[in-house]
């Protein structure tokens, strides 16, 4: 387990029982002569251009990046589904870990071959013990039914540190904010989108609120979840959503959009896949955010363990 904070608030645990859950350089071409170009006669090349010619060039590619912003005039299609999406079901292993699940499933679908657990274990930052609120990390036990859940920052923090180990170039980006409707223009290319919404579409509203170890407010939405939609219907009204405690299903578009207003409006994409080429790009912005670093706590978990050793 991870070196605890000192801090333990009682609130957390009489609360925790309830529902959670490129292009490439090229060297520039001399002109030639075209009265040289008909003759015989031996060219005398200029001694500048000898050390270009025979430099080793190296080409070099701009990072890997995609376009995910809407065009001007879109018109979305009627319906859009993408084929051979799979639910990754979150019991019994994590009861309430249903968004690095609903990060499972899409990282699967991708290509990569990544189990949640070992997701939750290794990439995703986890607060034990409330010392900040589910923007920076999840908050409890995603192993346990006492578990709170985290937002969107956290997931898109745990994509980053898992492409960092699999030196992918792929990265997550957060699309908090983003009207549901608009989130369809991203399915139509493939790209499954990470929501939050709740359990059984259930309406539900910030019933809970404490602070954090850190002095900032806690606020938690009872019957929280996070699902994985990849797909959508205007003419039947529906949404195609895995959804980690139910499987493949789908839900009515009007109360979908309701639940996902209500949840802050939080969605996140992958942009890439496992057949993507290139390397892991470093993102200060991402790496030196407030958002809680799994790969650092496993660090100085280390630390301490070899001290006491």
């Amino acid at each position: 387990m991870l070196k605890k904070i000192p801090y333990i608030s009682s609130v957390l645990l009489l609360i925790a029982s309830l529902c959670s859950c490129g292009s490439t350089v090229k060297v520039r071409d001399y002109p030639v002569d075209d009265a040289a170009s008909d003759t015989t006669e031996n060219v005398t090349v200029p001694a500048t251009v000898i050390p270009v010619l025979t430099e080793n060039v190296q080409p070099t590619t701009e990072p890997f990046s995609v376009d995910i912003s809407i065009p001007e005039n879109y018109t979305l299609p009627d319906s859009y589904v993408i084929e051979g999406f799979e639910t990754i079901m979150q019991e019994p292993e994590l009861p309430t870990g249903c968004e690095v699940t609903a990060l499972a499933e899409v990282l699967n679908f991708l290509g990569f071959d990544i189990d949640k657990v070992e997701l939750c274990d290794n990439f995703m930052p986890v607060d034990y013990e409330g010392a900040v609120n589910m923007y920076y990390a999840y908050i409890g036990d995603p192993k346990s039914n006492n578990g709170f859940g985290c937002y969107a920052p956290v997931i898109v923090k745990t994509a980053y540190e898992y492409f960092e180990s699999v030196d992918s170039p792929c990265y997550a980006v957060d699309l908090t904010g983003t009207d549901l409707y608009d989130l369809f223009y991203q399915l139509c290319y493939d790209r499954p989108v990470i929501v939050w919404t709740t359990m059984g579409q259930r309406e539900t509203y910030p019933n809970y609120k404490w602070t954090a170890g850190n002095g900032e407010d806690m606020v938690f939405n009872d019957y929280q979840h996070c699902v994985a939609i990849y797909g959508y219907d205007l003419n039947a009204g529906v949404v195609y959503t895995a959804d980690p405690l139910v499987g493949n299903t789908t839900y009515e578009i009007t109360r979908f959009e309701t639940i996902y207003d209500i949840m802050y409006k939080q969605a996140v994409v992958i942009c890439g896949d496992a057949r993507t080429e290139g390397s892991f790009v470093h993102d200060p912005d991402i790496e030196n955010n407030e958002v809680w670093s799994r790969k650092s706590q496993l660090s100085e978990t280390e630390i301490t363990v070899n001290i006491y050793d």
